[in-house]
């Protein structure tokens, strides 16, 4: 039986009354004699397709069968039958894309009901991991969504639902959300195919506190690189490094870190700038701006920083990254002298007032939150090699100290 199928299921071999599956709920192509596994996590083997008082050996969409099993099972409407080797994932924590279709802002914690195929169950918005400019596609920082704003949420339901990520089964990947009050249609989203939730959200900050970077995937031979990096150094005429600035936003680490790129690039250095905003739009795109999302950035931009220093160049890294521990492990990746840590340093309300990309009105019209110079944590260095601060000397004369380090 195929999905989509009216079918009636006989579960006991000798008794031929039993549950109907009807419209809607979840089938796969049923054999007489397959194996089958029912989402409870019961496996049962279909001995008969009966349809007319005919046997069947294989039913089609389309076809009204009762299917027979070998013993007897309940299951109830929102239950699926599948092959062994198609099983859903069956969980009750889960990450989507969301789209908010109600004028009463979305409220995290609120207790909603979650439509799934046929089958409802209470389901709580744990977290917005980040929103969607609909005109930029950029990601920001926030607590809430108004009508008809997208974004990417954490949601924990009641009880397992079966579900596939949306880009393998549109049906069973996708699901509204009702407000209980009302009965009104808040919300409707795409169940997304990995989550960024390694544990449980509990173990947050254990997991910060003690989170190895240098793990590596299982059954991997380190490669040695091919030409070495002091090859590179000598073939460039310089020696790699890395350029690590941090700070608020609105300090002004890019601004620095592209005309200082600009210089090198004229005198013939190799260089490679990596940017914040950049790599959240590919590499880090699926990351927001929780702790453990913050950490993880840093973590694989870090990694992207060897192999361009590795390859003999200079690398300019501007991110907030506001976290000591983080800075302190990307720097633990590169020989002693190689990284050099540069605190853009900037007075909140300057930062504020020049507000480059907006994000400070944002954030006092409660739009974003967690935004670094504003109501963000961070953790300003204890010993960087190179302190600027830029609301007392301009471009050039911060340019030029941080060339003269190299």
């Amino acid at each position: 039986a195929y999905a989509g199928d009216s079918v009636t299921l006989t579960m006991d071999h000798e008794i031929d009354i039993s549950k109907i599956v009807t419209r809607g709920d979840n089938l796969e192509v049923a054999y007489a004699g397959d194996s089958v596994t029912l989402t409870m996590d019961h496996e049962i083997d279909i001995s008969k397709i009966v349809t007319r008082g005919d046997n069947l050996e294989v039913a089609y969409a389309g076809d009204s069968v009762t299917l027979t099993m070998d013993h007897e099972i309940d299951i109830s409407r929102g239950d699926m039958i599948v092959r062994k080797n198609n099983v859903p994932n069956i969980k009750n924590e889960f990450e989507a894309y969301l789209c908010w279709m109600n004028e009463k802002k979305m409220t995290l914690g609120k207790q909603y009901i979650l439509q799934h195929t046929t089958n409802q169950v209470q389901v709580y918005i744990e977290s917005l991991v980040y929103r969607i400019d609909v005109d930029t596609l950029e990601r920001e920082d926030g607590n809430a969504m108004d009508l008809n704003e997208i974004g990417r949420v954490r949601l924990k339901t009641s009880q397992p639902i079966f579900f596939d990520p949306y880009q393998v089964n549109q049906k069973t990947g996708s699901f509204i959300i009702i407000d209980p009050a009302t009965n009104v249609t808040v919300g409707a989203g795409m169940i997304r195919a990995g989550s960024t939730v390694i544990r449980d959200i509990n173990e947050e900050k254990d997991y910060l506190a003690n989170n190895d970077s240098s793990d590596v995937s299982p059954n991997v031979v380190w490669e040695p690189w091919n030409i070495s990096r002091e090859e590179r150094e000598k073939r460039n005429g310089h020696e790699a490094k890395v350029l690590w600035f941090t700070g608020i936003s609105g300090a002004g680490k890019s601004t620095i870190a592209k005309a200082l790129e600009k210089k090198l690039w004229e005198e013939g250095k190799q260089t490679m700038l990596l940017d914040g905003d950049q790599v959240r739009h590919g590499l880090n795109g699926d990351l927001g701006f929780t702790s453990t999302d913050r950490a993880e950035n840093i973590r694989r931009i870090g990694e992207v920083a060897k192999l361009f220093y590795e390859h003999g160049n200079i690398v300019l890294c501007t991110f907030i990254s506001p976290f000591q521990k983080d800075r302190e492990k990307v720097k633990a990746m590169f020989p002693e002298g190689d990284f050099y840590e540069v605190y853009v340093k900037c007075d909140n309300k300057v930062a504020q007032e020049r507000d480059p990309k907006g994000l400070y009105k944002k954030a006092k019209a409660n739009e974003i939150s967690n935004l670094s110079g504003y109501d963000g944590e961070y953790q300003e260095p204890t010993n960087p090699l190179l302190t600027l601060d830029t609301a007392s000397i301009d471009i050039d004369e911060a340019v030029n100290e941080v060339f003269d380090l190299l």
